[in-house]
């Protein structure tokens, strides 16, 4: 028999989770936090869960300023018109402390909840108001949340304050005597050694009251990927081979769980070719609906945004010229999608154009270039169907950032292959052109260094063997890469460092520059791929860090061809600022 439920949360995720949950046996009467004691709140695995919602909720407030400081202060997205001073500053580095976007308390008031949560969580647990995997899961999840949260404070304002306990008033935290800041580098350390310790690093399994369905919303994708996130901060460390065992531990989680169908754990963890969004399909991970089919085979961590509640979709707002139109593509990255080619026609060097581009990631309305990808199902005729929803993570991502981590610890042959057309394609020892009989056995399998040479062996071995007479297909088999599936031409390594992909063992006259040059592409690929996402000014960043001694401006020459590709006055003085590592970050002020 279903149950009244009365939910005072921020956000659809109390819509969508107390839906799904109309038929238990229990009954939640939540009300804010001031106006109840925690033991009222934290009774059973119900109200711990409401709590997830809660926090998943409040978090969702961020992910627009998440999107803005990750894209304006980078080299893809640019102002308009119609821009104020403070997005101005973000885009040109020259933030003041009365600057809104660099306030860092909206983060923090998410963290503290989080605190807040694992607090409670660990007496439950040893008040046995939940089980044992019922708080590994929750313990796991609002941990590996505020974890994230960090990550990003770190990217953005470098020295920061860590704080895992339970405070009352979040103006403490402007107290450095109490809360001093400390390094970017020493916060990596302190995330991975609480992210190496959670519980649990699998999604919430099957019957969890926290894995539903309603009304299409997908329950199991707003809740963040453990093990991407472990991923991550290996590769801002700089640990290249437990950045790759983490995203391999993503790679084969459906052969591990079986969480998701056949279909569906082929494309999100294997970058399988598929005809749903392959080439001119590729824009269906975008303009699906939440939860719809196709988007599902890509995407990893996205959350909704829902006409009836709030916070409300911000991208019209931001990037529609039917809203406000605030931030827009920038020159550079227009010129960087009309600089590719296609492999649609069969013939060198391709089709001018990057499907990615024009049409997909922006759209040109009356003469002005607008970002697409959070508003291609957007119809101004109907201005108040503002559903949508803003991807975190996904497919792309997780080869990307493998294959970053791969190229680094020599592997540079598989970082090929994920960038370009796949294992099956880079890893064939195909010796028929050579005279000799073609061995099916030992083919289409990571080698190292070279087809021919012995077997990887994890996080490196990869199998995409596929044949006939018998029949057998590996799951790698279906495996592509990310310039493959946008039917765009391989991105080559200059020869000088690299050649002989396809048959004769590579020769390499500078592995460092090698290290260097397949980094670029990778890099290069990530803002084709996933421009707009939240990821360019985190990949930038990275890159400057690894490469201070040897390349101290390659950040200001970064940002700066944005102002170049747009002929602005800043492009100068852009770049001289940051040139001084000093400001490669905001100020950490509170308002």
């Amino acid at each position: 028999m279903k149950n009244k439920l009365s939910i005072k949360f921020i956000g659809v995720f109390s819509v969508v989770i107390c839906l799904s949950i109309l038929s238990c046996t229990k009954t939640f009467d939540i009300l804010p936090k001031s106006a109840i004691s925690s033991e009222q709140m934290y009774r059973n695995v119900y109200d711990a869960d409401a709590a997830v919602i809660g926090i998943y909720g409040k978090f969702l407030n961020v992910l627009d300023r998440y999107i803005i400081l990750n894209e304006l202060r980078a080299d893809l997205a640019d102002v308009t018109p119609n821009a104020d001073r403070y997005l101005v500053q973000l885009s040109t580095h020259s933030v003041t402390e009365d600057n809104p976007y660099a306030d860092p308390r909206p983060f923090y008031e998410v963290i503290l909840n989080c605190n807040d949560a694992l607090k409670n969580f660990d007496i439950m647990r040893a008040e046995r108001k939940m089980d044992e995997d019922q708080y590994k899961q929750r313990y796991s999840d609002i941990g590996a949340l505020r974890t994230w949260l960090y990550l990003q404070l770190g990217i953005q304002y470098g020295s920061i304050p860590y704080v895992t306990e339970s405070i009352e008033n979040i103006s403490d935290l402007n107290d450095e005597s109490k809360y001093p800041k400390i390094s970017f580098d020493v916060l990596l350390d302190n995330l991975i050694l609480f992210a190496e310790a959670l519980p649990y690093n699998l999604p919430y399994p099957t019957g969890s009251t926290l894995r539903t369905t309603v009304d299409t919303y997908n329950t199991e994708k707003i809740f963040i990927n453990k093990n991407c996130l472990l991923g991550d901060l290996y590769l801002w460390k700089g640990n290249w081979t437990s950045a790759a065992t983490a995203y391999r531990a993503v790679m084969t989680i459906g052969e591990v769980t079986r969480l998701q169908n056949e279909e569906q754990y082929l494309e999100i963890y294997k970058l399988a070719y598929t005809s749903n969004i392959n080439g001119g399909n590729w824009i269906n991970i975008f303009k699906n609906a939440f939860g719809e089919r196709y988007s599902n085979y890509e995407i990893m961590w996205n959350i909704p945004y829902d006409k009836n509640f709030n916070p409300k979709n911000p991208f019209i707002d931001l990037f529609s010229t039917s809203g406000k139109y605030l931030i827009k593509p920038s020159d550079l990255a227009i010129n960087n999608w009309d600089a590719q080619y296609r492999n649609d026609n069969g013939a060198l060097p391709g089709t001018p154009g990057d499907r990615r581009g024009l049409g997909f990631s922006y759209k040109i309305t009356a003469t002005q270039p607008e970002i697409n990808k959070y508003t291609y199902n957007y119809n101004p005729v109907l201005p108040f169907e503002t559903n949508g929803k803003i991807i975190l993570y996904r497919g792309a991502n997780l080869f990307l950032r493998f294959a970053e981590a791969a190229n680094h610890d020599s592997r540079d042959r598989i970082a090929y292959s994920f960038l370009n057309d796949g294992i099956k394609a880079n890893f064939d020892d195909n010796t028929k052109s050579l005279g000799k009989a073609r061995d099916v056995t030992n083919t289409e399998q990571t080698r190292y260094p070279f087809p021919g040479g012995p077997y990887e062996t994890a996080p490196y071995y990869f199998d995409a063997r596929e044949g006939d007479f018998p029949q057998y297909r590996n799951t790698w088999s279906r495996n592509t890469g990310i310039r493959a599936r946008a039917s765009t031409m391989n991105a080559m390594v200059d020869s000088a460092l690299y050649f002989n992909m396809t048959i004769l063992p590579r020769v390499v006259t500078d592995r460092d520059n090698l290290i260097i040059a397949m980094e670029d592409l990778l890099i290069a690929e990530s803002a084709l791929e996933t421009a707009y996402e939240g990821n360019r000014w985190g990949d930038l960043l990275r890159i400057a860090l690894r490469r201070q001694a040897t390349d101290p401006n390659y950040l200001a020459n970064k940002i700066g061809a944005k102002f170049d590709a747009s002929h602005s006055a800043d492009a100068a003085a852009v770049r001289a600022k940051l040139s001084d590592k000093a400001n490669w970050y905001l100020p950490f002020r509170w308002k």
